[in-house]
């Protein structure tokens, strides 16, 4: 289990869906210990344009970043051959048939909301219709009927999203809950899973242009020159026993990428060029290697990991929104937990083919226009 956990960097992100208040025939079904519970082809319509629309906004920033969601467009040529059209109706019906779990689980373990959360939710859909919709109702209908769906529909979606918390809370709390991630099992996982290191980067490509805008190239010579220089700094470092405030002092002088002060940690999953990536994890403690790379020469020297509370995460740090290693090891075990709990009840579940076929992400609407509000 461990192992499996290792490989995870949870980007949990939970799409939620509904069933029994649409007048539809039903889209997917499970029976589990006698009680049956189904999700709507309204409610599956539904979560096809939720789909869509977050593929979307991913693919167009991953081009064109920090558009305004609400300036986006469909891109009706991704949807032409099936390819992509297969891949995110089958992303839909993965998150569909989670929740699908999720619902029958509540009811197997007497998991409900509290009036107090169900008036939230009532609360939360009156702002919208008069906030977003300008206290018109109709106009409210009339954007939710895009999506195959109504308000008392949008109501259940709401409310198991809320469910899902609950079932979040009846596994991982830390006093009460079934499965708790435990700091020890975490903590074996980041010992064999991660390095710390920093890195004296040194470039043997020109960023420089001229007036015309084309890059200036290094000459042999500037390269063998750029290459020699390096060298000596590795050697330097070699000859001082590898020490740390050197190397330090030499990365202040030297590097064009100035680390935190204490150096990135990182996975193996998370980005680094492979020649990196497996020198850092065949290092020893305070070793320092030189590699160099196309445009590029690294010195680097691996240091003992921090404890994962007190580190950031690389991925989210450059994101510029960090939260600690262990925070994401936390998700990803409770990510791995909360499928083998699931298991059971998503093998069962049954889909009307019939019917969901007949249902494709390229005719599917977009929610860009709501997505501040419906995401």
């Amino acid at each position: 289990m461990l192992k499996k956990i290792s490989c995870l960097v949870l980007l949990l992100a939970v799409m939620l869906s509904s069933c029994g208040s649409s007048v539809g025939p039903w889209a997917m079904r499970l029976e589990y210990k006698g009680k049956t519970t189904e999700f709507s082809t309204n409610v599956y319509n539904y979560y096809l344009s939720q789909t869509k629309t977050r593929w979307l906004v991913d693919f167009i920033n991953m081009f064109v970043p920090d558009t305004p969601v609400e300036q986006m467009q469909d891109l009706p040529y991704l949807w032409e051959d099936g390819e992509f059209d297969a891949e995110v109706k089958a992303e839909a019906e993965v998150t569909m048939k989670r929740m699908l779990a999720i619902v029958a689980y509540c009811k197997e373990n007497n998991l409900a909301l509290t009036a107090d959360q169900k008036n939230n939710i009532d609360l939360y859909i009156r702002e919208v219709i008069n906030g977003v919709f300008g206290r018109s109702k109709s106009n409210f209908e009339n954007t939710m009927a895009r999506f195959g769906i109504n308000e008392e529909i949008f109501r259940e979606i709401k409310r198991y999203e809320v469910m899902t918390g609950l079932v979040h809370r009846h596994l991982f709390d830390e006093e009460t809950g079934k499965r708790p991630a435990k700091y020890e099992d975490m903590m074996l996982v980041y010992e064999d899973n991660f390095v710390r290191f920093k890195w004296i980067v040194i470039m043997t490509e020109s960023s420089e242009r001229d007036v015309e805008g084309e890059l200036i190239e290094y000459t042999d010579e500037q390269v063998a020159e750029i290459r020699a220089g390096a060298q000596a700094i590795y050697e330097q470092i070699k000859e001082s026993g590898n020490d740390p405030e050197l190397f330090a002092e030499l990365m202040a002088s030297h590097s064009v990428d100035q680390m935190i002060p204490d150096g990135f940690t990182i996975s193996e999953s998370q980005g680094l060029d492979e020649k990196l990536t497996q020198a850092l994890f065949k290092m020893k403690i305070n070793d320092v290697q030189m590699v160099e790379l196309d445009g590029s020469i690294h010195i680097m020297q691996k240091y003992a990991l921090l404890p994962p509370e007190e580190t950031p995460d690389l991925n989210s740090l450059t994101a510029g929104n960090p939260v600690s290693v262990l925070q994401i090891l936390t998700r990803s075990f409770q990510q791995v937990l909360l499928f083998d709990e699931l298991a059971p009840y998503i093998e069962k579940i049954e889909m009307n083919t019939e019917e969901t076929e007949q249902f494709s992400i390229r005719t599917s609407d977009t929610m860009f226009d709501i997505w501040g509000w419906i995401e």
